[in-house]
């Protein structure tokens, strides 16, 4: 395996999370870099990011092994406080070395991108969060939740910018109407790689 091949990043949705954490054996868990940094976050809260066999030595060096079913759980509650999923992977043999679970107040790649307003050239997903008009209210507490600005009201209807959407699934919380739901669509952005 050559350790200089370029990592890449893409934003996955919570249950597609959860799948490949089941799928994947042995996790392993660390403190976030980012929330170490920024100590925006609670001490308890820094242990999110979740590394996989393909990670680097030395990153493996600073994490500990962990039970498929803490990884989960880890999952869940990183999903219930509405963080973003940021799967990495390396580039061409598309084995993946870490999952992110991602606040928005120390996320450095992501505040970057998002005050850069260059995140879509730099994110990939092939999900989006797709609005039934029928169930949709136009509370507008969906803009709220979303990190990339994907969503605007327009004359009390709600709108999706879709190439700003990466599936985060950070709306589907704040919906109290359960309008939304995260769908796969082929050609939207990048099939996520393959648990190797």
């Amino acid at each position: 395996m050559d350790m200089a091949e370029p990592i890449e990043r893409m934003i996955i949705p919570p249950a597609k999370a959860q799948e490949i954490v089941a799928r994947a054996g042995q996790a392993y868990l660390r403190d976030c870099v980012c929330r170490v940094r920024e100590q925006a976050c609670p001490r308890d809260a820094w242990k999110v990011c979740l590394l996989f066999e393909h990670a680097s030595e030395e990153e493996l060096q600073h994490a500990r092994p962990i039970a498929a079913d803490v990884a989960l759980s880890i999952l869940q509650t990183s999903a219930e406080q509405g963080l973003i999923n940021q799967l990495f992977y390396r580039q061409n043999s598309l084995q993946l070395t870490e999952l992110c679970s991602c606040c928005t107040c120390c996320c450095a790649p992501l505040r970057k991108m998002k005050q850069a307003s260059n995140y879509t050239e730099q994110l990939h997903s092939e999900y989006v969060a797709v609005t039934d008009a029928a169930l949709c209210m136009g509370c507008g507490l969906c803009l709220d939740s979303c990190f990339f600005e994907a969503r605007r009201l327009v004359d009390g209807a709600l709108h999706l910018i879709d190439e700003r959407c990466f599936g985060c699934g950070r709306c589907l919380e704040g919906c109290p109407e359960g309008a939304i739901q995260i769908e796969l669509q082929a050609g939207h952005g990048m099939p996520i790689p393959h648990v190797i």
